[in-house]
């Protein structure tokens, strides 16, 4: 296990430091894309916690009387 984290490790240490640079050019379009993207994860956290939001509290309240 401890070889497989090593060479994990080294990996992704060898990608990160050997990138070359693009010089690409990020137009409005792609900007647009990026904050759809955020705004369609906020919507769909908002839904999960929404349609699970009894069991949740359940579950934290039951924490809470077990710590006291």
């Amino acid at each position: 296990m401890q070889l497989k984290t090593r060479y994990l490790f080294l990996s992704f240490f060898f990608f990160f430091t050997v990138v070359q640079p693009a010089h690409a050019y990020l137009d409005p379009g792609a900007a647009s894309m990026v904050l759809q993207g955020l705004i369609g994860g906020v919507a769909a956290a908002v839904g999960f916690l929404s349609l699970y939001y009894n069991r949740i509290k359940k579950f934290l309240c039951n924490l809470r009387k077990r710590k006291e």
